[in-house]
């Protein structure tokens, strides 16, 4: 069961500066939708053009910031890291972010991506999910994204503006 796709909003322009909420409505129901045997949360457009860092991603708690503690009670669902692409060292074009945007499909020619074109991450969130749906009443309404820079010296380390802004995040549960 695909649900619709979220767009990423909140960002650099909102109250919380980098950290991303999200309307992701999901509602057990009366079709067994809360018997699922799988939950993935599909983020799609995720850059890696700069870099390193984490996305920690928490269920219903819009009040989630770097510092939250990483525990269920906290409706934290688990995190991705993603690997930066760092200084660009490679052949013209190679580090040519605009290109990458015009390409994000394979090249005819040569069957590959341009190095920087976003990807596409899982995160499998089956167990937090259930957990939220069992409480009475239980239903997942929204997501918060914390993006974490995870840079080689400590002073330029933490929340991240920008990662996750354009992020486009949907829910797959399987039976």
């Amino acid at each position: 069961m695909a649900k619709k796709p979220a767009k990423g909003k909140g960002g650099s322009g909102g109250d919380d500066g980098p950290i991303v909420h999200l309307p992701l409505a999901f509602t057990a129901g009366e079709q067994g939708e809360s018997t699922f045997k799988r939950a993935d949360l599909i983020f799609e457009n995720v850059p890696h053009n700069a870099g390193s860092y984490e996305i920690r991603v928490f269920l219903n708690n819009k009040k989630a910031h770097e510092g939250t503690k990483r525990t269920g009670r906290n409706g934290y669902a688990g995190r991705f890291r993603v690997f930066g692409h760092g200084g660009c060292f490679g052949a013209e074009g190679h580090c040519d972010t605009a290109l990458a945007e015009r390409m994000p499909a394979p090249d005819a020619l040569t069957g590959r991506r341009h190095p920087l074109a976003p990807y596409t991450r899982m995160l499998t969130v089956t167990k937090p999910l259930q957990k939220l749906l069992e409480k009475k009443k239980g239903q997942l309404e929204s997501l918060t994204l914390v993006p974490i820079a995870h840079a080689p010296l400590r002073a330029e380390r933490g929340l991240l503006a920008g990662v996750a802004d354009r992020l486009k995040v949907s829910l797959r549960t399987y039976r």
